[in-house]
Order: C-alpha cells, then structure tokens, then sequence
C-alpha cells in the first residue's frame, strides 16, 4: 500500500487541498515582513488574503507565485512541494499558477488576442488550439467582440476582464489576485466584483485573493484570512469572521463593531456600562473583559433595556446610524428613525458575546 507521504509527494489527485502554506517567514533587511503564516486553499475555492497596507499579504503572494524565496516554511502546489526554507523546489513555470497584478501588465502594443496568446505560445500550443482557446476565454469573460482592439481603447474593467482572461487561458492549477480592483472606479467595482465570481465558479479554478477591500473579500471568497503585522489573525467564513472575530484586530478591522469593557462577576452575571446582565460567560474567569456586538445588533425601542444619550447621527443608506454614550463609553446602532441628538433613547442588544477576557 501507498504510504501517506509517497501519496503527497507523487499523487496530486489525492489531496483535498490545491495550496498549503506552512509557517513561512520572510525577512527583508532586519524586519520579518512574513512571521509564521499559515493557511489551507481547497481545490476549486477562493481564498481572501485581507489585510491593511503593509501587512505582509503581497509578499505572501509572490512567495506562493515563487517570486520570492521563504526564509522558513514551506509552500505546497496540488501535494507537491513548490517552495522550501530558502530553496525553490518548482520554477514559476512548473507550479502552472495564473497572476493577474494590480498594474493589470498588458502589453498596449498587443490585441486583445495577441495579449492572450502570449501564454499559449509559450506552453507551446499549437495555433488550432490557441484560437480555440481563445475564443472561449473570451466568451468567458463576455468579451469577444473586443479581440482585436487595443487595451488602450477598453475600460478600466474591460482592461480587467481581459487581464484575467489571460491569467485563466493557460488552465493554470492556481490563480493569484493582487489588488486587481484597486484601480477601477467605485461605480464600476460591484460589476466586476459579478463577472470574477462568476469566472471563478464557473470554471472552478482554485484562487488566492488579495484586497484591502473588505467588500471584495466578503462577496467573493469562501474563506478569508485576516492578516497584520505579518500574521494571520483568523482564518474563517465570511460569517465566521464576521459573527465570531477570534482577537480585538479582526474586532476592529473588519466591519463596524462595538467594543464596550465589562467586568464578569459570575457564572453568567457581567456588569456593564449600563449595569449588571446576564450574558454567558463559560470559558471565561472573574475579572475585566469586553463585549462585542455589531450595531445592526442593536436595537432603539421604547421598551428597551438599557439607556443612553445620542451624541450624532449620521445618514448612510437608507438608515440613520446613531452615535450613543453609556457612562463614558461611545456605542454605535443603525435605526430608521429619526431621533434627537442630545437627548435619552432606550435601546435592547441581542447576540452579545464576550471576547478577550
């Protein structure tokens, strides 16, 4: 019988996972850029690497694309080992990965077409299977009618569609994203937010995702890992790390959040701003802690639990979002209506949970 390492070493169609990252680090100058990251890409998901500027994601990227080496940890491509402690065990040719980057790097000398066809020519396809390849990228991407212009002459999105076309076209094993909507228009990112979600569905290719942009990250990835300062805080479902964040980073950084401090008196008593509740406290022991609630948790109603006084309000979408003070502590809730600034309203909470006590 086929021993397990013999199976990861030989037999790629055996594993689960398409990517594996395994504790890499990564030191430029004296600063480790990269500090022990690690994360799992099934085959056929997208991954969202998100993260503020500077954090450490793009580097990550190009270790996996083999652009960069790792000073520690390992890189795995489809249960073969791509990358070692500074050592590259696969070439960039041979890990079959597709990068779409954040300049976008099409050639402006170069059709629609030729810039396509630049990849095939080099795996050394024929030109009867370069032009069927082609045309069915491109109706792919919804861009058929455009094979002959320049990139100079499409839209920023269309320019984008066609950067992935030519990522896609080869039938890489993996493709890697870096900030590919950073430079689009605001008005034209949801579309094409659409049209990458649908490729990547569609011809079910396994993806690495990089943004800042937690909206990208939310609509279309199946995982996200949250990165700072070099590591990754939390790996989860959309759901999971918005619901559950798992450290006061990922509180913050993603979404809105109320972070209130408390103090647990007890088995299921915590002491509030707004004064003393029961709240589940297992796994957590007396002495000071926070809660966390989302402010759409939050609710103004005239029978509400607990009282505070409304500093702002602001207009976004629809709702007002209101800003509310508890003894000292700001909190924040979306309502309909309208209420006064400077004066008391009642509101309830539902789903609190406490964090990092």
């Amino acid at each position: 019988m086929e021993s397990y390492s013999s199976t990861i070493a030989y037999g790629n169609k055996f594993t689960m996972n398409m990517l594996e990252v395994k504790y890499v680090i990564k030191i430029l100058g004296k600063k480790e850029v990269v500090r022990g990251v690690s994360f799992e890409v099934e085959r056929g998901q997208l991954l969202a690497l998100l993260g503020p500027s500077g954090c450490g994601k793009t580097t990550t990227l190009r270790i996996i694309a083999g652009l960069e080496l790792p000073d520690y940890g390992e890189i795995w491509i489809d249960g073969v080992l791509a990358s070692g402690s500074q050592k590259i065990v696969m070439s960039q040719k041979e890990r079959h990965i597709g990068m779409v980057f954040q300049d976008l790097a099409l050639w402006p000398h170069m059709t629609v077409y030729k810039n396509i066809e630049f990849g095939l020519k080099a795996i050394g396809l024929t030109r009867a299977e370069r032009q069927k390849r082609i045309a069915a990228v491109l109706d792919k991407v919804n861009m058929k009618k455009y094979a002959n212009e320049y990139p100079s002459r499409l839209s920023g999105g269309q320019q984008q569609l066609i950067a992935i076309a030519r990522a896609i076209v080869t039938e890489p094993k993996l493709l890697l994203m870096d900030e590919p909507l950073s430079n689009i228009d605001v008005q034209l990112r949801d579309d094409i937010r659409k049209e990458i979600k649908r490729i990547q569905q569609e011809t079910e290719i396994t993806a690495v995702y990089v943004t800042h942009d937690q909206e990208d990250a939310f609509l279309l990835a199946n995982k996200i890992a949250v990165m700072n300062a070099g590591v990754i805080e939390q790996v989860d479902s959309p759901e999971g790390i918005y619901f559950s964040p798992k450290t006061f980073f990922v509180t913050n950084f993603v979404g809105e959040s109320n972070i209130l401090p408390v103090r647990i008196l007890g088995r299921d008593r915590v002491s509030a701003p707004w004064g003393e509740f029961v709240c589940n406290t297992k796994d957590y022991e007396r002495g000071d802690a926070f809660l966390f609630f989302r402010p759409h948790q939050a609710l103004i109603e005239k029978n509400g639990y607990y009282e505070g006084i409304i500093t702002s309000r602001d207009f976004i979408r629809g709702k007002y979002r209101y800003h509310i003070s508890i003894s000292g502590c700001e909190m924040t809730l979306y309502d309909q209506g309208v209420h006064e600034t400077g004066k008391p309203v009642r509101f309830s909470v539902k789903e609190i949970k406490l964090l990092f006590a």
